[in-house]
């Protein structure tokens, strides 16, 4: 046995058999060149090689190994490869000793083969034995031979299994648990806590990746070819189904239009292009009972390659390897493929196990993939979101979903799937859970890769048509920027490379489609626009448009006259009965704008195209037959004609968005017939333009898939248009239409409207409240006697405005020895203000004063928080680095540890009682007895973690709930309530005042009801403080020590150096304080009236901070300027000497200018009811009329003058309110 194994080796003496072995090592390098293919012929070689490879004749086995190789070289040449299959030479190959060295060069032998389709079809046409031989040799060196051979089998297997002969012969031979026991036993993918995988060499590690590399592919191409099969086999099966309900025209149709992929004979290769791949996706989708099994797939679970592929996408992330992205693709095909099956879907909602970093769900590993967070290659992402969408995006309803279900997990965790219903909403609850819908809004913004980027937008899009089928997701994404502020309408412009427009035009229909879905009402063509603007464009579709037909008749009248055509005029003012020129009845107005609307020159097509609903509709966006049409009607005409493609019809008396003209003018002043306007529909519903609105869908598959998978061909030349329906032009749809676009125009229009004038451009009146409140503020406190407490309706809110719109710097701190101030808090009683600083001490100012009362060493690092508590007696305190990062001292004459907090970065008390503590490190949160200091309970759950990077664990109220890391905790049964959609990767969010809202970065949460409330942009990445009141919110970009992103998010934001004050009632924007430095902490007094802010000049982050102030402010006051110059120049003298560490005595001489005044600020510490000044009856409102305005809306940037000095206090600090006015302080 031992020399059919291994073999000789003899370089001396040389022996004959060792010089035919130098020899073929010398012909094989040149075996590859096609020169040389015709002196292999004319010699006779292929009949030398075969008596070489052939042990009974030749028992040298390395001499047969070299020829081997020198055969395979040949091989590559497509005419030697078919000549040596017809000579009979597959057999020989299969004769070759196994285990032998030889049987590794039969490995490369086969892997050339399956190269020339040709040859291997000729082999697919042998004898079955032959073929059944062939196979079993290939399985055999999948398990038993060298590594190569493995290797080399493998890739003979990827590109043989396209030919169904050798596919079912693989299955009939347990070829799937071989193929897969080769990246299973794999050392590189082991999770065992005892693998050896740290001692492999760097050439063992690369051989397992792409062994890997090569399985994976095999398996890809393995499931493309059963796909195909499967998929020709459920459309014959329906197409048998529907022979007896179908005619035979309709029969022969449907089986023409099936794929012909089972069809082609066994020996013949099949190929699976891209476009074939999806449509047998889709026939699966379709047809594919929820309780049947697939077998290829079924054996893949039983195996646990589901959880193997996941980890191996996973553990990727470390690899250093050329192939690592074809490696993740090909596993991805293979995931999406298998995610037909139910059961798929199900293994793709549980912990994957994972080694050193913890488990993770299937999902979440497909979104982080689809994020390009493990892998950054276009190609892998396209390949997870095909993947996700497969998931998101099945059926709600197919055969043989109601009997029956899938059982999944273990006991404690098994659910029951009783149709497709269910599995669809635990996919949806899935993908939310795992922060799927931030995955997919930031893939609708990708710019990058520049070549792909729409590709991913279109796909990204897609996933999400498919999520919105949820309610709860549809509303939580008609509250996001994407649809409140348009954004989803502007990316519909134009695609990011105009050579990818193809791809463009798919975004748009799923675009279309979201919105619709989202909003429940039909979209008009080529409409950029908010969701309030898509209501009020639905509002004004339902109005009943009626006027006096006199008035048309009179203009009609005005026109023939005008044209010379007097005697026509005469008969109509005769027949019509209008009042004549020189008669008792009504004046024709000489012109009006509806007449000068119908000038008989046709205006050009930019104008056309602005009388349509979409107002801001480019020509591009608009198809050539508006511009292009055989009897060009009047303007407004060829609007009407080209919306009714896009209506739908009414139910229960209820207009479509954007209803035709044409529709309505029958229904409301033509006598046409009624059945005229149902047959228009007919006509409509009957044309394969026809768009349904999805509220009005009945949510089949046949429906969803379409819309969410295909695109329709009249549409694809351009992504914002539909077809025009040619309908009648009358003058009653012309004037409708035109009254219909004057009631667009009006801000808040109302459904029943009475009859328009034609003479006098309609306005709906705006809404106004009784007993409003005035806007000035003189007058709302002279009405508070008549409508207490605010002078009436919303005077409330205006007195807010008023007062947190004023600030005015009222001193300045420094430390002495030039530490950098890092936090700060007002003391219990508010008579000081306590400092962290960047050294690690806690320094307490005198805040009347300015001097410094004490100062205590606390940490090692920089303070970056400090908290008394309300009674003065205790305080906490946190920094960034060496334990421990948070303490809980005794306050009295001296600051004395109580407890430390050893690991939890931040800690605060809780809200109520203060009996507690809650810290926070990372993704978890301790509660902590304040007067024992020992953890009462930790909260903390591994599965549903969003991981915020600025995590901060806080209690509720009432001191029942606790919020960390994005999840909702009921503190007294110890359960995670409600996990809250992830929207950034910083801020988890704090409790509203009121109890009732959580406010998380820029989205405000409803506790009740877990509903997306509102999304304010302005406070995105801001710190929040609310006042004492809590109807206040203050909002500022907080630097931290060693944060770079904190740093970066600085510099992206354009508010990066301000404070922001809002309106915490409805979230609207009040001012905003440019402070031209970085923010590093700013707190409020508890009667309201003091703002302390602290401010650093940050050069570089080398350097910490060259300067470091705390400036403190008077809320609700701004400086009034003298008359008299002197007292001015007292004034800035004040200023300028007012700071910390300057004498107090002649501070307080200086800051007594006026007693008066002085007198007001005493007695203002106590009671802020009159604390604020009162402008006179003259002055200039302060509200405007941007009351009405949305919180998020972007305001103007706030100003301040060139002075830079920090010692200067005079300074012209200009405040932007919402209505854009300014006020300012000197």
């Amino acid at each position: 046995m031992e020399p059919y194994v291994i073999g000789s080796h003899q370089m001396f003496p040389l022996t004959s058999k060792m010089q035919q072995r130098l020899i073929i090592q010398y012909l094989t390098a040149m075996g590859e060149y096609q020169e040389m293919l015709g002196y292999v012929f004319e010699h006779n070689s292929l009949n030398l090689i075969l008596h070489y490879i052939s042990l009974k004749e030749n028992k040298d086995v390395r001499l047969a190994f070299e020829a081997l190789k020198y055969l395979a070289a040949l091989l590559c040449h497509k005419k030697f490869a078919i000549e040596f299959v017809s000579v009979g030479g597959l057999q020989r190959l299969l004769d070759v000793h196994r285990p032998s060295i030889a049987a590794t060069g039969v490995s490369i032998c086969l892997y050339y083969l399956a190269y020339s389709e040709d040859a291997l079809e000729k082999i697919c046409l042998m004898q079955h034995y032959a073929l059944s031989d062939l196979v079993r040799y290939t399985l055999w060196l999948l398990e038993c031979s060298h590594e190569s051979s493995r290797c080399h089998a493998t890739m003979f297997f990827s590109l043989s299994f396209q030919f169904r002969a050798i596919l079912e012969l693989f299955d009939q031979q347990d070829g799937l648990r071989k193929l897969y026991n080769m990246i299973s036993t794999l050392e590189i993918l082991s999770i065992d806590e005892n693998s050896t995988v740290d001692h492999l060499t760097d050439d063992e590690v690369f051989s397992s990746r792409q062994t890997a590399r090569q399985v994976c592919l095999a398996l890809r191409r393995y499931y493309e070819a059963h796909l195909a099969i499967k998929a020709e086999q459920l459309r014959r099966s329906h197409s048998r189904n529907l022979e007896h309900v179908s005619s035979p025209s309709s029969t022969t149709s449907s089986s023409s239009s099936s794929s012909s992929s089972a069809s082609i004979p066994a020996y013949k290769a099949a190929k699976f292009p891209p476009e074939v791949m999806q449509r047998n996706l889709d026939t699966l989708f379709e047809l594919l009972p929820l309780r049947s099994s697939w077998t290829p797939v079924d054996e893949l679970h039983r195996l646990s390659g589901i959880n193997l592929l996941l980890q191996l996408i996973v553990m990727s992330y470390d690899w250093n390897y050329s192939g690592r992205g074809e490696t993740v693709r090909s596993a991805l095909e293979v995931l999406s493929i298998c995610s037909v099956v139910p059961k798929t879907q199900l293994a793709f909602c549980e912990t994957v196990p994972l080694l050193d970093t913890p488990n993770m769900v299937g999902m979440g590993i497909l979104l982080k993939v689809a994020e390009g967070e493990i892998i950054p290659d276009a190609d892998v992402q396209k390949s997870a979101l095909n993947v996700v969408i497969n998931c998101v995006c099945s059926p709600t309803t197919r055969v043989g979903g109601y009997i029956g279900r899938v059982i999944s997990g273990s006991a404690k965790k098994r659910v029951s799937i009783r149709n497709s219903e269910d599995l669809a909403n635990k996919m949806w609850n899935c993908v939310r859970s795992n922060n799927g819908i931030m995955v997919l809004l930031n893939l609708l913004m990708v710019k990058t890769p520049i070549t792909d980027a729409d590709t991913i937008r279109s796909l990204a899009c897609k996933a999400l048509v498919g999520l919105a089928r949820s309610e709860t997701v549809k509303q939580i994404i008609s509250k996001l920027p994407l649809f409140t502020k348009g954004q989803l309408q502007v990316l519909m412009r134009e695609p990011v490379l105009q050579d990818n427009r193809h791809e463009h035009v798919k975004f748009c229909r799923y675009a279309r489609e979201l919105i619709e879905r989202v909003t429940g009402k039909p979209l008009a063509t080529g409409v950029e626009s908010s969701m309030a603007r898509i209501n009020k464009m639905d509002i004004v579709a339902q109005t009943k448009i009626m006027y006096n037909e006199k008035q048309l008749l009179q203009l009609i009248h005005q026109f023939l006259q005008k044209k010379g055509l007097t005697e026509s005029a005469s008969i109509l003012q005769r027949e019509a009965l209008l009042p004549g020129g020189g008669g008792s009845g009504v004046v024709i107005p000489r012109t009006s704008s509806l007449l000068t609307s119908f000038s008989c020159t046709p205006p050009p097509a930019s104008s056309r195209i602005n009388t349509r609903f979409s107002i801001n509709a480019s020509p591009s966006t608009l198809p050539p037959s508006v511009f292009t049409s055989p009897l060009p009607p009047p303007p407004v005409a060829s609007t009407s004609g080209h919306q009714s493609a896009r209506s739908s019809p009414s139910l229960n008396g209820r207009s479509p968005l954007f209803q035709s003209t044409t529709n309505s003018s029958m229904k409301t002043f033509s006598n046409t017939p009624k059945s005229s306007a149902s047959t228009l529909q007919k006509s409509q519903m009957n044309c394969g333009n026809y768009q349904q609105s999805p509220i009005l869908k009945r949510e089949n598959f046949a429906a969803t898939r379409r819309n969410v998978g295909h695109i329709s061909d009249v549409q694809s030349s351009n992504p914002c248009t539909v077809p025009v329906l040619p309908t009648a032009v009358t003058l009653d749809g012309i004037v409708t239409e035109y009254l219909r676009q004057q009631h667009l125009v009006c801000d808040h229009p109302v459904i029943h409207c009475p009859p328009f004038d034609l003479f006098v451009t309609h306005r709906c009146h705006d809404p106004w409240y009784l007993n409003l409140a005035p806007t000035n503020m003189t007058a709302r406190i002279q009405r508070r006697s008549i409508f207490p407490s605010f002078g009436g309706y919303d005077g409330a809110r205006m007195t807010r405005k008023f007062i947190y719109s004023r600030f005015r710097p009222f001193r300045t701190y420094r430390d002495e020895d030039n530490d950098c101030f890092t936090s700060c808090a007002f003391s219990a009683n508010d008579d000081a203000l306590m400092f962290g600083t960047s050294s690690g001490e806690i320094q307490i100012y005198n805040l009347e004063s300015g001097e410094k009362e004490m100062s205590s060493r606390c940490h090692n690092s920089a303070v970056t928080r400090c908290e008394p508590s309300r009674d003065g007696k205790l305080l906490l305190t946190s920094s960034t680095w060496r334990s421990p990062l948070s303490v809980l001292w005794s306050v009295g004459t001296a600051v004395e540890l109580k407890c430390p907090f050893e690991n939890d970065y931040h800690v605060e008390f809780s809200k109520m009682s203060q009996d507690r503590v809650v810290g926070t490190k990372e993704h978890s949160a301790a509660i902590y007895d304040v007067s024992t200091g020992q953890e009462l309970l930790t909260l903390k759950n591994d599965e549903m973690a969003n991981n915020y990077n600025r995590n901060q664990a806080t209690f509720n109220p009432t001191d029942d709930l606790v919020l960390s890391d994005g999840i909702l905790w009921d503190v007294r049964a110890r359960n995670p309530i409600h996990k809250f959609d992830k929207f950034n990767a910083n801020i988890s969010g704090v409790f509203h005042p009121n109890g009732l809202e959580i406010v998380s970065n820029s989205e405000i949460w409803d506790i009740r009801t877990f509903h997306l409330l509102h999304t304010v942009s302005a406070l995105d990445q801001c710190q929040i403080i609310f006042n004492h009141i809590g109807d206040v919110i203050y909002g500022a970009i907080i630097e931290e020590e060693e944060d770079s992103t904190a740093i970066e998010d600085h510099v992206k934001s354009p508010f990066g150096s301000s404070i922001r004050t809002f309106d915490a009632s409805d979230y609207s924007n009040i001012a905003t304080i440019d402070i031209k430095k970085n923010i590093f902490g700013l707190c409020t007094d508890k009667s309201d009236c003091y703002l302390a802010i602290i401010e650093n000049q940050v050069v570089s982050r080398d350097e910490y901070a060259s300067e470091s102030i705390c400036r403190l402010y008077e809320v609700g006051r701004s400086k009034v300027d003298d008359d008299d110059d002197d007292d001015d120049e007292d004034e800035d003298e004040e200023d300028n000497d007012m700071d910390a560490t300057d004498d107090d005595d002649e501070d307080l001489d200086e800051d007594s200018t006026d007693d008066d005044e002085e007198e007001h600020d005493d007695d203002d510490r106590n009671s802020s009811s009159d604390y604020y000044d009162i402008p006179t009856e003259e002055e200039e409102d302060e509200e405007g009329d941007g009351d009405e305005e949305d919180g998020d809306e972007e305001e103007e940037d706030v100003d301040v003058d060139g002075n830079e000095d920090d010692e200067d206090d005079d300074e012209d600090v200009l405040f932007s309110l919402n209505d854009g006015s300014t006020s300012s302080f000197h």
